[in-house]
């Protein structure tokens, strides 16, 4: 790729770029791929095994235009691999460890090509070799995780050189910015309806007032999450067993069980979470390392008389008719739609988003799962305004159940947002011996009255 062509951003990155404007640096987190080297494979050998993988993956050497906020141009420069040894008697599996943390938080830089990190960590003999991958979330998704994994597995392995891939990231990113008038008008008349009547979220998490000029009082605002593992199928059995009574999704499900807790806390019934959803649509992209995901709004309307088989079929027809298409960058949504820019851009909002994931089989090779509660901590959180980030991500398999309650805010925001994702889990054992009664009675009977607010608007 010629380092003088030019190309858009596509929409999913427009998005990123949105979002991490409101949030502030930082806020998405590098993600991490780890794979073993094989035996009697050296250092030189993974290292051209990294270059190789970055000459085929565009997205990874990909940076914005100089100031230019909408332009993109891929370098031929790959980035070096860093090679750390233990020291004598070092253990290197702690070291890392060590590593892995540390390159979730690496400093993330616009004007760097793909700001991909590659270490080889090894013991101090020079063995057990352990590759890790940082990849920044501006131009990688969650998917790319699974293609990086397999692409360098191949490599070092030595099972051959990879297939080109059928297109680049710049011809996919170009794909992406061609707008259908029509597909594009449906999904505008589609939120539009959607968004009727939804207000701003708040009243959930705790937040520090702004001055005139912006500054967060004195409390720092910081970014951090709890991750908490339970051992064992119980949960897993319990989403699907609840899922199939109520003809419904994982998602839709674990929507609306975390659509009541908010209900519940805030009393507000009538708002959106978002959740992410995949934009890859063909085989070119299926292989490609890229972003291809776009955030999109899951609108929740809690009336406590409904049964929750309905609420579950409410909100599993909703996400499916504005996920379906997925055309327009969240900018665009937040230009064209009030409502929608609302959700993001009052003072005071928060801006939830959920994840939920079921693995019906556990990787064979993992180390069996240990029932623990570990904090991490990000750093600073400077949003542009006042708001607050809380993500929730449950994951569901067979082997175990995960709970990463992630916050963007003041102190004691995390711990709230960790009540509430357990709150989630409480209502799920609930839902599962319940009959098809009202969700209002669930929620209560489970968690206590919902709360009063005076904003609380009428159904």
């Amino acid at each position: 790729m010629n380092a003088l062509t030019y190309f858009p951003l596509s929409p999913e990155q427009e998005s990123m770029l949105f979002l991490e404007g409101l949030f502030g640096p930082g806020i998405f987190h590098n993600m991490r791929v780890t794979v073993a080297v094989p035996e009697g494979v050296g250092v030189g050998a993974v290292r051209d095994a990294v270059t190789r993988f970055q000459q085929r993956q565009d997205a990874l050497r990909t940076h914005l235009c100089g100031r230019s906020p909408f332009v993109q141009t891929v370098t031929a420069e790959t980035a070096d691999l860093v090679v750390i040894t233990a020291g004598p008697g070092e253990d290197h599996v702690a070291l890392l460890e060590r590593r892995r943390a540390a390159l979730l938080n690496t400093e993330q830089r616009r004007g760097e090509a793909g700001r991909t990190r590659f270490e080889l960590v090894q013991d101090s003999r020079g063995c057990n070799r352990h590759l890790t991958v940082a990849l920044d979330h501006f131009t990688c998704d969650g998917n790319s995780a699974a293609i990086v994994a397999a692409d360098l597995t191949r490599l070092l392995e030595g099972r051959g050189d990879l297939e080109p891939l059928p297109k680049g990231f710049p011809d996919l990113c170009r794909d992406r910015t061609t707008r259908a008038g029509a597909q594009r008008e449906r999904e505008l008349r589609g939120w539009t309806a959607a968004m009727e009547k939804v207000e701003p979220l708040t009243g959930l998490m705790p937040h520090c007032s702004a001055d005139a000029s912006g500054v967060h009082g004195d409390a720092p605002l910081m970014r951090s999450q709890v991750d908490s593992t339970f051992v064992g199928p119980e949960l897993y059995a319990l989403v699907a067993a609840v899922s199939e009574t109520h003809e419904s999704t994982p998602f839709a499900l674990m929507s609306a069980l975390t659509a009541l807790a908010i209900w519940r806390r805030s009393g507000r019934n009538r708002f959106v979470l978002f959740s992410p959803v995949s934009t890859r649509r063909d085989a070119a992209s299926e292989v490609a390392v890229g972003l291809f995901a776009h955030d999109r709004p899951v609108v929740c309307h809690v009336d406590p008389e409904q049964p929750l088989s309905a609420f579950m079929k409410a909100m599993m027809a909703g996400t499916w008719r504005g996920f379906r298409g997925a055309l327009l960058s969240v900018p665009e949504l937040a230009r064209e739609i009030p409502e929608f820019g609302r959700t993001l851009l009052d003072d005071g909002v928060e801006y939830i988003q959920l994840h939920v994931w079921m693995e019906d089989a556990d990787d064979a090779h993992a180390a069996d799962p240990v029932e623990r509660r570990m904090v991490t901590e990000h750093g600073a959180f400077a949003p542009s305004h006042d708001l607050t980030v809380t993500t929730w991500r449950f994951g569901f398999s067979p082997r175990r159940t995960t709970l990463r309650s992630y916050f963007g805010g003041p102190a004691g925001g995390l711990e709230v947002s960790e009540e509430i994702g357990h709150e989630v889990l409480a209502l799920l054992r609930a839902a599962a011996g319940a009959d098809d009664g009202p969700v209002g009675r669930l929620a209560e009977s489970t968690l206590g009255p919902a709360t009063a607010s005076p904003n609380r608007p009428e159904h």
